[in-house]
């Protein structure tokens, strides 16, 4: 599959929002409420994005095929605090349709790497505790799980924490 990652931009917010409703819709149907997907405030969203991408702490990268975008990823300073780590993978979304083709890996992979280039020996990534295949995805990459939330009413904020090394 013939992919381009690169930087975001202000440009991309619009269809970073539109992308991001359709991975939620792929991704968390019957574990978010129908009512939050199917009310996706894209507004918030496209404000969200361009927040990210005008945060120097913070790299935002797009994945493109076919000049359509179907993937992001951001890495930097975590959205959330936790613990004493000072890094992250925060988003990485990719489109069903796109995964399991080594695109997920390869901006992994980009992630790391610009970790360690700035000098950091480890990060974390958070992820919805019921999002099974994102789970396998991480471990797949070495990731050790080191934190998981109760169970709650509401499982869009049920969360797990991998920690990663830099080497």
């Amino acid at each position: 599959m013939d992919c381009k990652i690169r930087i975001a931009t202000n440009n991309d917010v619009k269809n970073l929002a539109i992308l991001k409703q359709k991975v939620w819709d792929e991704t968390y149907r019957g574990i978010y409420s129908d009512d939050i997907i199917d009310n996706f405030d894209y507004e918030e969203s496209e404000r969200m994005f361009k927040n990210i991408i005008n945060n120097d702490k913070i790299s935002l990268y797009v994945v493109e095929s076919n000049k359509e975008l179907v993937g992001y990823m951001d890495v930097g300073v975590p959205f959330r605090k936790f613990n004493n780590y000072e890094q992250e993978i925060g988003l990485l979304y990719l489109r069903k349709d796109f995964q399991k083709n080594g695109i997920g890996k390869k901006i992994f992979i980009l992630a790391y790497n610009e970790i360690k280039s700035n000098g950091y020996n480890k990060f974390f990534i958070s992820c919805n505790k019921y999002n099974i295949n994102a789970r396998k995805f991480y471990e797949k990459m070495g990731g050790q799980l080191v934190e998981e939330d109760e169970d709650n009413d509401n499982k869009r904020i049920v969360q797990v924490k991998y920690h990663y090394d830099v080497k």
